[in-house]
């Protein structure tokens, strides 16, 4: 059900939850001040309760309200990168944050997205949890069709079309002295070169989860896909523009090697393609390089495997 922003302002305001354009991926939103409402979004998406939420805000100084310590380069990232698709996990008074959107963490990740309806949003309805709109371990939603898929016709939507990102934020913490990326997404280690000096260690996996996409299989159509290529015909195959695969029954393509952006932005959409078309099994050709943003869709394609 497609919404206005007031509607879903007015939603909110009762304790809600509602999905929310983002210039990454569509979010399933609630009150951070309504702990029903946050029960609401875990209970909606099956996510597991040691899970952290990532709070939105529309404005960098709502943080000082829930932040009890800004790490160095904090500002330089935020003037940086905000609006966009990072997030920072910060230490964070336990008094301000329910305990149910930190997963009874001391921190929490903090993002300003790039959409303007969300923005709008949140200026009307205050700081905003927003994980995913998709069932937990499923491809996110990119388009209001996603969320309408997995939550029904019925789920109100604020209907801000396609993602232009199409994958999640990178979220960054700061540890021994360092920056850390802890969840690979829209911006790459190498894009954090010129504003800290260094390209932050990509660390995403720890014993407890610090933010989302750490232990759990996520990403994934009902579709089993191969991370290899056929040795024989009849086969689907996800690959790319300038490559022909003459061993297919049938190729669906990403897009084109030359843009990592707009692969990005189609990888959601085509991995649920596989499943509403009812595709059993897909191979993938996984011939493209590993760094930049390749490294982010290398990392989705692995999880959705379940590898």
């Amino acid at each position: 059900m497609r919404i206005s922003l007031q509607e879903a302002s007015k939603l909110l305001s009762r304790g809600e939850v509602v999905a929310v354009p983002t210039e990454t991926v569509y979010g399933l939103a609630a009150s951070l001040r309504n702990p029903a409402a946050i029960d609401k979004i875990f209970s909606l998406k099956g996510r597991p309760s040691n899970n952290p939420l990532i709070i939105h805000v529309s404005h960098k100084q709502q943080i000082e309200e829930f932040a009890s310590f800004f790490p160095p380069g904090f500002n330089a990232l935020a003037e940086t990168f905000w609006p966009g698709p990072l997030s920072i996990v910060l230490t964070v008074d336990p008094e301000k944050v329910p305990s149910r959107a930190r997963a009874g963490l001391p921190t929490a990740a903090f993002r300003i997205p790039n959409h303007r309806d969300a923005m709008d949003l949140m200026d009307m309805s205050g700081p905003l949890v927003m994980p995913s709109a998709n069932l937990s371990g499923k491809p996110s939603a990119t388009k209001p069709e996603h969320v309408e898929t997995d939550f029904g016709r019925d789920f109100p939507v604020l209907d801000g079309g396609p993602c232009q990102r199409g994958l999640e934020s990178t979220i960054v913490i700061y540890r021994e002295e360092r920056w850390e990326i802890i969840r690979l997404g829209s911006l790459s280690a190498e894009d954090f070169f010129d504003v800290l000096g260094y390209c932050p260690r990509v660390n995403i996996h720890g014993a407890v989860p610090l933010c989302p996409g750490q232990l759990y299989r996520h990403y994934a159509p009902q579709c089993t896909l191969i991370l290899r290529m056929p040795p024989d015909g009849s086969k689907v195959i996800i690959g790319f523009d300038e490559r022909k695969y003459p061993e297919a029954f049938r190729v669906i393509s990403l897009g084109s090697l030359d843009s990592p952006e707009n692969i990005a932005e189609n990888l959601y959409d085509i991995l649920r393609r596989l499943d509403s078309e009812n595709i059993p099994i897909a191979h993938v050709d996984m011939d493209f390089p590993k760094t930049g943003l390749w490294a982010t869709i290398f990392e989705r394609l692995n999880k959705a495997a379940n590898i």
